[in-house]
């Protein structure tokens, strides 16, 4: 069993410059729902990370690698960000790369968790 860490911020920049401000509850929450079960029957979801570590690393993973990854999540979260309406149709694909991904920490503070340049830089060397 986990334990609640906070509320974290995620800023979220994209190479086109674009980007957004997404918050994540690591404590009690509850599921949105699905086909079977409405909003209101929602199930409980307990804390699942053990440390800031075990945070930053599923963070990484979902904006990266996961579901948040995708052009698809990546328009919805805009048109959020930018109070437009959700487009009807959102593309899936990579195209839209992420440039920057900076956790904000309960305190304040801030740690940055993905930078696309340092990756460059760090391939350049390599070769």
């Amino acid at each position: 069993m986990g334990k609640d860490l906070g509320t974290y911020h995620i800023r979220v920049e994209l190479e086109d410059g674009r980007g957004w401000i997404e918050r994540w509850n690591t404590g009690n929450r509850y599921t949105h729902g699905s086909n079977h079960v409405t909003k209101l029957d929602a199930q409980l979801i307990r804390p699942i990370w053990e440390n800031e570590d075990d945070l930053l690393s599923s963070v990484k993973w979902m904006y990266t690698v996961g579901n948040s990854s995708c052009n698809c999540n990546k328009l919805i979260s805009l048109a959020f960000a930018y109070q437009r309406e959700i487009p009807e149709t959102t593309p899936c694909g990579n195209t839209m790369s992420v440039k920057r991904l900076t956790v904000i920490r309960p305190d304040a503070s801030e740690v940055v968790i993905f930078d696309f340049s340092k990756c460059d830089e760090k391939i350049n060397k390599e070769n």
